[in-house]
């Protein structure tokens, strides 16, 4: 390994990699030409959740441990709860199923009665599958909170240029690509342009004068986030965060949405769920692009075929998930030189099958 490491994207895993290898004395600096939590890590819900997905379950457990010591009582201590929503008791039934082969997760399945009784935002008749996940954090805070970590052990920051990934090669560097959705097309067809593509997210920001007791999620959304089979292109969420309470949310491919397209159907739609909606202030809206790997997993480890490259993306809508623990993955596969400490199911091997 060379004494330099340069991190293309200031995202969170670029920044968790990037505190990890200072802190091992590294000499690192990140370059981001539109600054810290600017893509995804800035724009999404701020729901920290399982995976539901056994290949990257450890890495949340470790990130759930990492952000509890980086972000200390803005982490909280246990989970609020995940509660799925279902029109009928054959759908939940289903659900309950199928997170039922993750037992920490305790599903519990929730008659229309027992779920007005834990959501009494609720619409009448939806029946529901309670998880026990869901971190809510503000994710800007948090990734500006492992960025001044990352500053404090030595790695610095050029934010607002413009990036050259050749010129940063040129130097001699170890240079990793941790561009979210942009860095497929970042790495020039040094991997496959479906390995990494967007799929757009677009939450409305609104205010209700009764907050939720749990984020609320159709049960479709977590089928389409881990399987790839994308069932409702708008399945509806309500999230309640430090930062934000979102409706939500898109699951779009191609280009980006614009808002005025998207909004009127979002809370249209989530007043079948939540009716009180109906009623709801809108203070903003907000788009970002989802880094969705062509298995629905993160994508970790060297570019391959290519000395001194790396790539770490792919995490979807879980990024702040999984963003700290693949941080660390990627910090010790680049000081050691090797990748073969990457499960092979994370690993960019998985380019060349």
């Amino acid at each position: 390994m060379g004494d330099d490491v340069a991190i293309i994207g200031a995202g969170i895993i670029g920044c968790s990699t990037a505190y990890f290898l200072a802190r091992e004395g590294v000499k690192v600096t990140v370059h981001d030409p539109s600054g810290i939590a600017a893509g995804a890590s800035g724009r999404n819900n701020g729901l920290v959740e399982h995976t539901y997905d056994v290949a990257s379950a450890p890495l949340f457990f470790e990130s759930v441990e990492l952000l509890r010591e980086w972000l200390g009582e803005s982490m909280p201590a246990t989970p609020v709860g995940a509660l799925l929503l279902a029109d009928d008791e054959a759908a939940a039934r289903e659900l309950l199923t199928h997170y039922s082969q993750f037992p920490e997760l305790e599903p519990v399945l929730l008659d229309p009665a027992a779920a007005r009784a834990e959501e009494p935002l609720l619409a009448d008749g939806l029946w529901g599958c309670l998880l026990q996940t869901g971190f809510p954090i503000s994710p800007l805070e948090a990734t500006t909170v492992v960025a001044d970590r990352a500053r404090a052990a030595g790695a610095e920051f050029v934010l607002g240029e413009p990036v050259d990934l050749e010129r940063l090669r040129s130097t001699g560097a170890e240079v990793l690509v941790a561009a979210g959705a942009a860095s497929t097309e970042l790495l020039g067809g040094l991997v496959p342009i479906t390995a990494v593509q967007p799929l757009w997210g677009l939450i409305v920001l609104i205010d209700l004068p009764d907050r939720p007791h749990h984020p609320i999620i159709e049960g479709t959304v977590t089928r389409g986030l881990t399987t790839g089979r994308i069932e409702n292109r708008t399945p509806f969420t309500l999230l309640d965060s430090p930062s934000w309470l979102a409706v939500g949310s898109t699951l779009l491919e191609g280009d980006e949405p614009r808002a005025e397209d998207w909004t009127a159907l979002l809370l249209k739609d989530g007043t079948r769920f939540v009716p009180s909606i109906e009623k709801a202030k809108i203070q903003s809206t907000l788009v970002c692009a989802r880094p969705k790997s062509f298995d629905n997993r993160p994508i970790l480890g060297r570019v391959p075929g290519e000395e001194h490259l790396w790539l770490a993306s792919g995490h979807g809508g879980r990024g702040m998930s999984l963003g700290a623990a693949s941080g660390r993955l990627m910090a010790e596969a680049i000081i050691a030189g090797s990748d073969a400490g990457i499960p092979q199911t994370l690993s960019t091997r998985r380019l060349d099958d």
